[in-house]
């Protein structure tokens, strides 16, 4: 019996060693797709408030968000993707970062896309698109609220993957966040920093004085 499950295995072709590289990476494959799957995910969703339906508000309030992504894509190092021959100071694509994601500026209502003319959008930001997604949408909701206080409404709302709300009123309100979405904290810290969603810590032990203190 045992010579017979010898041979068996040796003539299944599942089994022959030039296909063991293959499993070995479809192994790997669906270890990195069932952790990917464990990590959670960020919803987001763009709306004009009631108070900004107007055509008029609705130009302002565009100019606005290209103002805010091209000035933070300075600091973070993401595109931002203009159109190709017009003098149009809209752009067709908002962000495009390392991670894959890409919200782009087209009337198709698609997932990550913002509607030109309605300025009304939705998708998802996962965890293997990075941090900085998720930081601009908050750095564009906390502009907001700086450019026009008195608007109760909030132009951008988060949510994570079991409908959650995610607010943000300091940096430590996005720890829950940072770690259901398996980022770095001191990295994602250092991107808020540039955004000014954070402050810079200092490192008080790298501070040296030829001072005498009285701090034991």
């Amino acid at each position: 019996m045992a010579d017979n499950f010898a041979v068996s295995e040796q003539l299944d072709p599942k089994l022959q060693p030039d296909r063991l590289d293959e499993a070995m990476v479809n192994a790997v494959e669906s270890d990195s797709d069932a952790e990917e799957r464990t990590l959670g995910t960020a919803n987001w969703l763009i709306s004009p408030p009631k108070a900004m339906q107007q055509e008029d508000a609705k130009r302002l309030l565009l100019g606005f968000i290209t103002g805010v992504f091209v000035k933070s894509s300075k600091a973070l190092g993401f595109e931002v993707e203009m159109k190709k021959d017009s003098d149009s100071p809209v752009p067709d694509v908002l962000m495009a970062s390392v991670g894959g994601f890409e919200l782009k500026v087209c009337s198709t209502f698609g997932e990550n896309t913002l509607h030109p003319s309605t300025l009304e959008g939705a998708g998802e930001i996962t965890s293997a698109h990075g941090h900085r997604p998720l930081l601009m949408m908050i750095c564009l909701q906390e502009r907001f609220q700086l450019e026009w206080p008195d608007v109760t409404e909030p132009l951008v709302t988060l949510c994570d993957e079991q409908g959650n709300t995610i607010s943000y009123s300091n940096f430590n309100s996005l720890e829950n966040a940072i770690e259901r979405m398996g980022f770095d904290y001191e990295t994602v810290r250092s991107d808020a920093v540039k955004l000014g969603l954070a402050t810079e810590q200092v490192n008080w032990s790298e501070i040296q004085s030829d001072i005498e203190n009285c701090f034991f």
